[in-house]
């Protein structure tokens, strides 16, 4: 095959491109994570904030004792801010690749990048959870664009959480170092379902949700779907079966730490923001004979209220 126009780079664009995205698994190759746990939002601004709104207060309500009907206010928490930041990567192919009839390679190559472009935003939201039990208390962004921090000044799962911003005395806490078994699943849902709101009353959480790496997918799977306690040998009731669903994420590092989650909570309170979704592009050099061909996003993540999970960071 001869390539002899001067616009070579765009005859082969569009096989390139279907490649790029072939390797970024929009051909249900693969499923991302993001789109399971992350309430994903378009952006059409440098940021976005959202302000965590607390419940109005369970006191007060007594109309004999008052004569009058007492107003209250939603309680204020913290403001997260979710500053989008820049991804770019790209790749260089010569002419003469096309004219030796060596398009293949080209190929496989975009197929790579698009690969590199999946595993880049896998790494950054699984990062959320890899860092929740870090103990930064300031802005900590790492490569992929990942906070270790949320606005209250600590960790997604942390034992100081403080309560709101007009009550820095108060903290709760949503981490522990249970490692994953019946007992300890049936210890974490309490603990979960106690967490209040910022005026101390009960939120009513519904754990319903238990994300694990792969090393502990099998104990997990065990635990929510078998009718009798597989810890027991006495043909005793599992009250944990049907419970929960089992998320598992490849991309988490930590072979021991798991979390529970409320999947109602957690739409609320998980974000990623599309600035500029994924795109591909090329630009060719009339002096170099090559062509140019990069990928590029803009986005943000993170959480704007941390009780939808408790972590447990076993070890």
């Amino acid at each position: 095959m001869a390539m002899v126009s001067d616009h070579w780079s765009e005859l082969v664009e569009p096989r390139l491109r279907r490649a790029f995205f072939l390797g970024f698994g929009q051909e249900d190759r693969r499923q991302s994570m993001i789109p399971q746990l992350y309430n994903v939002q378009t952006s059409n601004m440098a940021d976005e904030k959202v302000l965590v709104i607390g419940g109005v207060g369970s006191s007060g309500w007594n109309f004999e004792d008052s004569g009058r009907v007492q107003y209250d206010e939603a309680s204020k928490g913290y403001e997260e801010t979710f500053t989008h930041h820049e991804f770019a990567k790209g790749i260089i192919i010569e002419r003469k690749l096309i004219d030796d009839n060596r398009i293949a390679r080209a190929v496989a190559a975009v197929e790579m990048l698009g690969d590199a472009a999946f595993k880049l935003r896998e790494k950054a939201g699984a990062n959320v959870f890899i860092n929740a039990f870090s103990s930064a208390t300031t802005e900590t962004l790492d490569d992929y664009g990942t906070d270790a921090t949320g606005s209250d000044a600590v960790a997604l799962c942390s034992a100081a959480h403080p309560r709101h911003p007009g009550d820095t005395g108060t903290t709760d806490t949503n981490e522990g170092t249970l490692a994953l078994n019946v007992a300890n699943v049936s210890t974490t849902r309490q603990l979960m379902a106690a967490l209040v709101d910022l005026n101390g009353d009960l939120l009513n959480i519904m754990p319903d949700e238990l994300l694990v790496p792969p090393e502990l997918e099998d104990t997990a799977l065990t635990i929510v779907r078998s009718a009798q306690d597989p810890s027991s040998a006495n043909n005793a009731i599992n009250p944990q079966a049907g419970r929960f669903t089992v998320k598992v994420w490849h991309y988490l590092t930590d072979a021991d730490s798991w979390f529970m989650m409320d999947s109602a909570r957690r739409r609320q309170s998980l974000h990623w923001f599309e600035r500029n979704p994924l795109e591909f592009a090329r630009e060719q050099d009339f002096d170099t004979l090559q062509a140019k061909f990069r990928a590029y996003t803009r986005y943000s993540l993170g959480w704007s209220d941390w009780r939808f999970v408790y972590g447990q960071n076993a070890s």
